[in-house]
């Protein structure tokens, strides 16, 4: 240690201050081990009493006065070791307590970062809870309000329905009022019909040509449902309608077939001019077209699904078509059952008019997909978002002009018998809409007959289909039409078509008809399930069937008073 250290550095010169004093001193004086080797030998020889006398009482005083120096050194080198290592104690002393108090500060400082960290997580979980809670609160009150919303919506609906049961009672009333005012007025024009008959057959009889007297009616379509006419009961040996078509019925479904046409190359044109990657439509086309698709295929019996599926709808598809904005199309072209004469007013989004077109194509799909299910509700939903979709007056042209035209196109193109042509599966393939099916393909012609059942039981739903205050998208009395068009066909012309289309129209409609059009519509439907498939024959043994399946066809529909008897508790016969 640095005090040692300094005691024997003393220590040693005091020794070289007294070796350095007896240096020039005198022999007397020097110590007895500094002599030569020659002195100390002669001493030893001679003996102690000879070195005795050489000592002097000086040389005593100055050994013994070098003893006590001796002392003294030793004794002041022991004190500062001793100083020394106290000092070292009381500093490693002073460093323990220095890295105790460090130690401590350490451990307070940690506790009080865990308290800190403590009291923040104790905060988070304050404000979290706090923020679970206003959650709570406002699902609470969107629930409220939601019932409270439904509530008003069931009460309206209510109050709808009362006043429909009041006005379906006071027409209920109004019609047996007419009916006993015309009954007595039918009886006399079916014995004159009947005098008539008979007359033409005995003419026929004797190879007379006819005179030109007006020939007996086929039931045709009514005016409007308020003033039902009642057809008389046809006799199965009265005259049936020649085996074409009328002119103006023919004109009309070359029409629409020309506005398909058009349809198909205007959705062409269309994504041509934006397939460029670049274009800002080419994203939001795909997008609605997808989003329509996925839709369509949600449809379910639920009627809170439908209006949500009809929400998305309207959300994601058509009203985004509007909003996006996009070039625009004379709508002139796409429209047959209106005129247009200003050409501002003709003005229509392109993008609205090709998701037209691509709604038609996924709701006929739509309703071929479920025609095989015996419960027809979830295509009385389709042709609801239908219904609900052409008359919504934002996606009108104007405003005032639905846009069903495109629709009826599609349906004379893939089902022209609803429509009341006729042709020959032979020779007439694409007129009847056959053109897609192969003849020898049984695969392809059960899906083809699926179809037409679909797209019969769609057509009778949209047809059917009432919005308080809005007339139909597609009047009732077109399905009267479509039903007695059909049922007019000759039996030479009949293929499995019709009839799966008829099944489609009646099957899941026939408490509305007679709701809307009495006992004339009872008589229609007994000339459509009676009637008509007697007209069939019956297939021989060992005979193939020239139009094979239209026995079988026939039959179904021939069922079908069993089934509303037996289901509804309605009674034609």
């Amino acid at each position: 240690m640095p005090a040692a250290s300094g005691a024997s550095s003393t220590s040693m010169n005091t020794r070289n201050s007294f070796s350095s004093s007896w240096v020039g001193s005198s022999p007397s004086r020097q110590s007895p081990v500094r002599q030569s080797p020659q002195r100390n030998g002669l001493r030893s020889s001679r003996g102690s009493l000879l070195s005795d006398s050489y000592e002097s009482p000086t040389r005593k005083l100055q050994l013994e006065f070098t003893n006590i120096l001796s002392h003294s050194d030793r004794e002041f080198h022991k004190k500062l070791d001793q100083d020394a290592a106290e000092r070292a104690r009381l500093h490693e002393e002073q460093l323990a307590r220095a890295a105790r108090e460090h130690q401590r500060v350490m451990e307070e400082a940690t506790r009080e970062m865990e308290r800190i960290k403590l009291e923040e997580e104790n905060e988070r979980l304050r404000k979290a809870a706090v923020q679970e809670k206003e959650i709570q609160r406002l699902k609470e009150q969107k629930m409220r309000e939601q019932a409270e919303a439904q509530q008003r919506q069931l009460e309206a609906k209510l109050r709808e329905e009362q006043a429909a049961r009041e006005a379906a009672e006071k027409q209920r009333r109004l019609q047996e009022a007419a009916e006993k005012a015309r009954a007595h007025k039918e009886q006399e024009e079916a014995a004159k019909r009947e005098k008539e008959e008979d007359e033409r057959r005995a003419r026929e009889a004797a190879a007379v040509p006819p005179p030109p007297v007006a020939k007996p009616q086929p039931v045709q379509a009514l005016p409007t449902p308020s003033a039902p006419a009642v057809a008389a009961p046809v006799p199965a040996s009265a005259p049936l309608a020649p085996s074409a078509p009328s002119a103006d019925i023919v004109e009309v479904h070359k029409k629409y077939l020309t506005l398909h046409r058009s349809m198909k190359e205007f959705r062409k044109q269309f994504l041509a001019a934006h397939k460029a990657p670049t274009d800002p439509l080419k994203s939001l086309i795909g997008d609605v077209r997808r989003n329509l698709n996925k839709r369509m295929g949600q449809i379910t019996v639920d009627v809170a699904d439908s209006k949500k599926t009809i929400k998305s709808i309207r959300e994601e598809c058509f009203d985004k078509a509007i909003s996006a904005g996009g070039p625009m199309i004379d709508i002139r072209p796409y429209l047959i059952s209106h005129q247009i004469t200003n050409d501002a007013d003709a003005q229509y989004p392109q993008l609205l008019l090709y998701l037209w077109v691509m709604f038609e194509k996924y709701l006929v799909k739509q309703w071929a997909h479920e025609a095989p299910k015996e419960d027809g509700r979830i295509i009385t939903q389709l042709s609801l978002i239908a219904a609900s979709l052409y008359l919504d007056t934002k996606y009108m042209c104007m405003g005032t002009v639905t846009m069903t035209d495109t629709l009826l196109a599609k349906l004379h193109r893939i089902c022209p018998m609803l429509f009341g042509i006729r042709g020959n599966t032979t020779t007439n393939r694409a007129g009847l809409g056959l053109d897609k099916v192969h003849p020898n393909d049984d695969a392809e012609h059960n899906a083809y007959l699926q179809r037409m059942t679909g797209v019969g039981a769609g057509y009778a739903a949209l047809t059917h289909r009432k919005f308080a205050q809005k007339p139909p998208a597609i009047p009732i009395s077109e399905y009267w039409r479509a039903v007695v068009l059909i049922c007019n066909t000759p039996a030479e012309a009949l293929y499995p078509a019709h009839f799966m289309t008829l099944q489609g129209l009646l099957r899941d409609n026939v408490r509305k008809f007679l709701a809307t059009y009495g006992v004339a519509a009872k008589a229609v439907l007994r000339r459509a399930t009676f009637d008509l498939p007697n007209r069939v024959p019956e297939p021989r043994a060992g005979v193939k069937e020239e139009r094979p399946g239209l026995h079988a066809a026939a039959g179904s529909v021939k069922t079908l008073p069993d089934v509303w008897h037996a289901k509804e508790n309605i009674n034609i016969r």
